[in-house]
C-alpha cells in the first residue's frame, strides 16, 4: 500500500480551513459526496492530499450507501476519531490489504467501490480505506509550495492500546507511524523535517505540521 490522502472530520463548512490558508497552504477544489452526505474542502502536495471532510446533510449520511462509515456518529461522539486515512494498492496486486467491506459510492461508476477495513465500527481508531486499483488520480490541482510539497512522514496518534489488524497493516506502510495510547493528533511532516519547525493548530484542528 501507499498513501493516496487523509481526511479530518470537522465542523460543517470546515471553517478550520481557514487556519490552514492563513498558514500558507493553498486550498484547492471543493467537493460533495452524493449519498454520503459530506463535502470537503482540500489541500494537495505533490505526493498526498489533506481533505477536511465534514457532514453536509446527516439524513443522507445516515440513511445512503456511506452509512457504514458512521461520520455523523464518529463527528458526535466524544473520544472518536476524527481521522481518515485513504490508500492506494502498489501496482497491479490483487491482493486486498486488510479485510473489510465493500463500500460503492453513488458518485463511482457502477462496479468501483472502496475497500472499508472492518474496523469501521471502531469509533477510537481512524476509518481505513483503499482505493480501487486503476482508479484515476483525478484533475490538476493547485498545490502547496515549497516548504510544504512533499510529504514525506506522517504520525497518527491514537488512544487505543491494542489496535486492530487493519491499522497494524497500515502502520507497516512506509513513511506512517502510528503511535498508541496517546491521545488523537495527526502530524504531517514536510520536506524530512530539513528546517526543525512545526506549528500546532490545536485545539482548533488535532492537527501538526512539521517541516
Amino acid at each position: 500500500m501507499q498513501l493516496d490522502h487523509f481526511f479530518i472530520l470537522t465542523k460543517k463548512m470546515a471553517p478550520e480551513a481557514e487556519l490552514l490558508k492563513h498558514f500558507g497552504l493553498k486550498e484547492g477544489t471543493s467537493n460533495e459526496h452524493p449519498g454520503q452526505g459530506t463535502s470537503n474542502r482540500r489541500f494537495f502536495f505533490c505526493n498526498a492530499a489533506l481533505e477536511l471532510l465534514y457532514v453536509r446533510d446527516e439524513i443522507e449520511a445516515e440513511r445512503g450507501p456511506g452509512q457504514g462509515l458512521r461520520l455523523p456518529e464518529r463527528a458526535l461522539t466524544r473520544g472518536a476519531s476524527p481521522f481518515g486515512l485513504v490508500m492506494r494498492c502498489k501496482g497491479d496486486s490483487d491482493g486486498l490489504p486488510f479485510s473489510g467491506w465493500r463500500y460503492q459510492p453513488a458518485y463511482f461508476d457502477t462496479g468501483i467501490s472502496f475497500l472499508v477495513a472492518d474496523n469501521s465500527d471502531r469509533l477510537d481508531e481512524p476509518l481505513c480505506l483503499c482505493l480501487p486499483n486503476g482508479l484515476p488520480s483525478g484533475s490538476p490541482q493547485v498545490k502547496s509550495e515549497a516548504p510544504f510539497t512533499e510529504v514525506t512522514e506522517i504520525r497518527l496518534h491514537v488512544p487505543v492500546a491494542k489496535p486492530s489488524s487493519a491499522l497494524e497493516a497500515i502502520a507497516l506502510v512506509e513513511g506512517i507511524h502510528v503511535h498508541l495510547e496517546s491521545p488523537h493528533l495527526l502530524e504531517i511532516a514536510f520536506g524530512h523535517e530539513a528546517e526543525g519547525n512545526r506549528h500546532d493548530f490545536r485545539p482548533s484542528l488535532p492537527l501538526a505540521i512539521c517541516w
